[in-house]
């Protein structure tokens, strides 16, 4: 079970949450608004996949023992599952059967479902953490947009449970991984100075130490979403530019 590090039950987050929450800078800004928008997506898929809803399959290959990735993974939804606790999960449940079930010979792909939904993913969790008072936004002016402040303890205490975790201080859960792949994708533990090059992360996709103990289903789930997320430019800006 994913703890919060001291924080009450009413501030638990959500994984969309969580990682819109870490991508907020002290200084109310995102890195980049497209891949923040593909992150929330992907986010989405993740919390969807650790309530059993859905998976992603990769489309993986083996040459001379190594697993190699190839990130068009496809979204397998379960059917007769009940619904969540979260209106918006059960919404995106119903958006995705009905994209499944479409007459459209393409398969829905992560790549595809992160393009189509980020921009409203990010609206979304950006808008409830502002409700829930997480974040505080600042109106924008003329010359400036609205910028949003995160809570600076919750998101040190986020912070301190990936370090925790990468330090090996406490267990590496299913919560924690789909975290971690989802802040290394984005390049967000770089700036929490947790940086993990990419064999470490495909060594983790294998199974390889603490993520050993975890499904191989959501091991891949993982790394698909972690590493569908689109590189980050050079240049900082506003959710909206």
């Amino acid at each position: 079970m994913h703890r919060m590090f001291g924080l009450a039950p009413l501030q638990r987050l959500s994984l969309p949450e969580e990682f819109a929450l870490l991508s907020y800078g002290e200084n109310g800004r995102v890195p980049n608004s497209r891949q923040t928008a593909a992150g929330c997506a992907a986010a989405e898929l993740g919390e969807l996949a650790l309530r059993r809803r859905l998976l992603v399959r990769p489309r993986r290959t083996r040459k001379l023992g190594v697993d190699i990735y190839r990130l068009r993974g496809e979204i397998e939804l379960f059917p007769s599952t009940p619904h969540t606790s979260l209106t918006w999960a059960d919404g995106l449940l119903a958006a995705l059967w009905t994209r499944s079930t479409a007459l459209d010979p393409r398969p829905l792909t992560v790549t595809r479902w992160l393009r189509e939904r980020g921009r409203e993913a990010l609206a979304l969790h950006t808008s409830a953490l502002v409700e829930r008072g997480v974040l505080r936004q600042r109106p924008g002016t003329l010359l400036t947009r609205t910028r949003h402040h995160p809570d600076a303890a919750l998101r040190t205490a986020l912070i301190d449970g990936v370090r925790a975790v990468r330090a090996e201080q406490v267990p590496l859960d299913e919560h924690m991984l789909f975290l971690c792949d989802l802040l290394d994708g984005a390049g967000l533990t770089k700036d929490f100075g947790l940086t993990m090059t990419r064999p470490q992360r495909l060594e983790r996709a294998r199974g390889i130490g603490a993520a050993g103990a975890l499904p191989e289903t959501l091991r891949d789930t993982s790394t698909v979403l972690g590493f569908s997320l689109p590189a980050r430019e050079g240049r900082t800006i506003t959710v909206g530019d």
